[in-house]
């Protein structure tokens, strides 16, 4: 059973590093936003009738592939809207939209990119555990390796992420926390984390008490009257509304409606409650770099036809390349690394690089330069339907 000097332990390193995250993405941020193209921003900012500022932070999200220009601006949106609710609205001088975006949106990159990400990584060998649950022989010692990995998560994890919001979001209440987290954590719509909210809830209150019924056949012990009386505190904390839940519930909510890797052969009642993984239903290596993910959608093309492969597939190069681009990288450099990576990965043979090389090189010349992201992409989609998908 993990104890509290433990617990706390975990829950000071968290903050620490949440801190130091948090002040590097502010500083990037804050200096990368000075750099988005003035003519660019207002275009957004004209399209989505939204402040420039708005739009310029809309961008960098957008380009950093957490989140479409249309989602990005009504997340950071709604919580201008919120506030000015609150009685907190902030002053329509530009400067202070920028210090809102900056900060509201260090918060999008956060809880869509490293949080969520994190948390799928740490929840797969919480599954592998709480499997073990639906065994006949299902005994006190895996109730309470359950009991311990789960508090590990949700108190020394998520709830110092909770704290950390709540406090720069005023006023906020429990179930605003978990409708802003309950999208990137389990990839649905807004609307239907808030449509599922009590059933998740429901089924929360239910795994515990398997796990009390599991406690309850052990001999008088210190260890399990304080597992015990944890899990008797949380599904009573759980019986009240959604706004008045305390921070460790609402976390342990998160937690539970984090996506199980099904993959591994869960199929626990009380843990799969219908999320589909983010990765088909199944465990797949992390894709870190752009590459990752263009190589995972040059496979997945094969799964359509017609106009739909093509434009599914030329979306994803797009995707790619602006990120590449906005790292700094040239475009002649981005396309003959694209080229490359792909002929590696995709075990592509028989290509002599250098001769795609030259094409390249020849190709790009003779665009204009605002034509060379359009061409870009045009040399990368050949490539595939060329080597791969014409095989």
């Amino acid at each position: 059973m993990l104890r509290d000097l433990d617990l706390e332990k975990l829950v000071v390193a968290s903050r620490q590093r949440l801190t130091q995250e948090f002040a590097d993405k502010y500083a990037n941020l804050r200096e990368r936003v000075r750099r988005v193209p003035i003519e660019e921003a207002r275009r957004i900012a004209e399209e989505f009738s939204c402040p420039l500022e708005i739009a310029m932070m809309a961008h960098l999200i957008y380009m950093d592939g957490i989140q479409s220009l249309r989602q990005s601006i009504a997340l950071l949106s709604a919580e201008l809207q919120r506030r000015a609710l609150i009685g907190e609205d902030i002053p329509n001088i530009p400067g202070n939209i920028m210090e809102f975006a900056i900060t509201e949106g260090r918060w999008i990159e956060y809880v869509y990119g490293t949080f969520a990400r994190d948390l799928e990584l740490k929840v797969r060998d919480l599954a592998n555990l709480e499997s073990t649950l639906d065994e006949e022989s299902a005994t006190v010692e895996k109730a309470i390796s359950v009991i311990t990995a789960r508090t590990k998560l949700a108190e020394g994890f998520i709830v110092p992420v909770l704290q950390a919001w709540l406090k720069e979001h005023l006023k906020s209440t429990s179930q605003e926390v978990l409708l802003y987290f309950g999208p990137p954590v389990t990839k649905w719509k807004h609307e239907t984390v808030k449509g599922k909210l009590l059933h998740l809830r429901r089924r929360n209150q239910a795994l515990f008490r398997k796990l009390r019924a599991i406690l309850s056949t052990a001999s008088e012990s210190a260890t399990v009257d304080t597992s015990i009386t944890r899990l008797d505190s949380l599904v009573e904390d759980m019986d009240k509304p959604l706004s008045g839940m305390a921070v460790k519930s609402i976390a342990h909510l998160i937690l539970h409606m984090s996506p199980r890797p099904t993959g591994r052969g869960d199929r626990s009642r009380y843990v799969q409650v219908g999320a589909a993984t983010t990765r088909g239903n199944k465990t797949e290596p992390d894709m870190a770099s752009p590459f990752d993910f263009l190589e995972r959608d040059v496979r997945l093309t094969r799964r359509r036809v017609g106009e739909e492969q093509s434009k599914f597939l030329m979306e994803r190069i797009d995707r790619v390349i602006r990120v590449l681009k906005f790292q700094g990288d040239p475009i002649q450099d981005i396309v003959k690394t694209c080229l490359s990576e792909l002929t590696d990965r995709l075990g592509l043979e028989n290509i002599s690089l250098d001769e795609q090389y030259e094409s390249v090189e020849q190709a790009l010349a003779d665009v204009g330069f605002r034509e060379y992201d359009t061409e870009a992409v045009k040399l990368v989609f050949d490539f595939v339907n060329t080597y791969y998908l014409s095989e």
